[in-house]
């Protein structure tokens, strides 16, 4: 049974290798199945088993993962598209929405605002804030302000799967809103809903708004929600090189414990 597993792994890498490596070629199903040595049958049956998805899904996924890349280059929507074997912009527009959840146009206008970006300065006098719970409504601001670097595809996925922690007792994510706009987020999680241990993560601010205690009140509202469990102790990580991040956290309250693989681990009593 593990030689039958791992020539199945090794099948499945070797597929995805092939893949990656002929993007803007055109290839078929029968062409991979057959460089894997497998029939088209059972390797479509096989790769579906290990990845979830169709061979051709995960082709057009790749596709358009680094046709992203390409966005900032310059280079016409429509040329990008050729070149990744779309025959219309349509096409590629269709395609680009289902996995990325924004257009071509609206994913290069919001990179470039990245690129671009100037730190403003913000008045905390007269503003509305609230630190409440995700909600799937999020997707966006979180987008602008907050997951920059991901699509609204994946914040998508990434809430769907806060909002199931968070039914099983086993995490949850909470969010900074000022005057209707989340502008930033802390997410907690734990093995199980019986450990006395919490992991906090994703601690990120929008930069107009760090230095306003936004950071203070996400972490209260954790600590507020961790009340009536077993949590004892918050663990938060960061980069060994980051003293900067590390400061933060122990203004916070925590306090350094020990570093490991590159990391800090930092942890405060409750």
């Amino acid at each position: 049974m593990k030689r039958k597993m791992y020539m199945e792994t090794e099948t499945i890498r070797k597929a995805k290798d092939y893949i990656i490596s002929h993007l803007t070629e055109q290839f078929t199903l029968e062409d991979i199945a057959k460089v894997c040595g497998y029939s088209k049958y059972h390797f479509s049956r096989e790769f579906r088993k290990a990845t979830g998805l169709s061979v051709m899904e995960f082709v057009r996924k790749e596709q358009i993962t680094t046709a992203r890349k390409q966005l900032l280059s310059g280079k016409s929507i429509f040329d990008i598209a050729l070149e990744y074997g779309f025959e219309t912009h349509t096409g590629f527009t269709n395609a680009f929405c289902l996995y990325t959840g924004c257009t071509p146009s609206e994913f290069r206008r919001h990179e470039q605002k990245g690129v671009n970006y100037i730190k403003g300065e913000v008045s905390m006098n007269n503003i509305n804030t609230i630190i409440r719970l995700v909600e799937m409504r999020d997707v966006k601001d979180m987008w602008e302000n907050v997951l920059s670097r991901n699509t609204p595809e994946e914040i998508k996925q990434r809430i769907q799967g806060d909002l199931d922690a968070y039914e099983k007792e086993i995490g949850f994510r909470v969010v900074s809103e000022v005057n209707n706009v989340v502008v930033g987020m802390l997410a907690c999680g734990r093995y199980n809903k019986y450990v006395p241990q919490a992991n906090l993560a994703d601690f990120v601010i929008h930069p107009d708004y760090q230095g306003k205690g936004l950071a203070r009140q996400l972490l209260n509202k954790v600590i507020e929600m961790l009340k009536d469990t077993p949590v004892k102790t918050l663990q938060i990580q960061c980069g060994i090189d980051n003293d900067d991040i590390k400061n933060k956290y122990i203004s916070l309250g925590f306090t350094e414990v020990f570093k490991s693989g590159g990391l800090i681990y930092l942890m405060m009593a409750l």
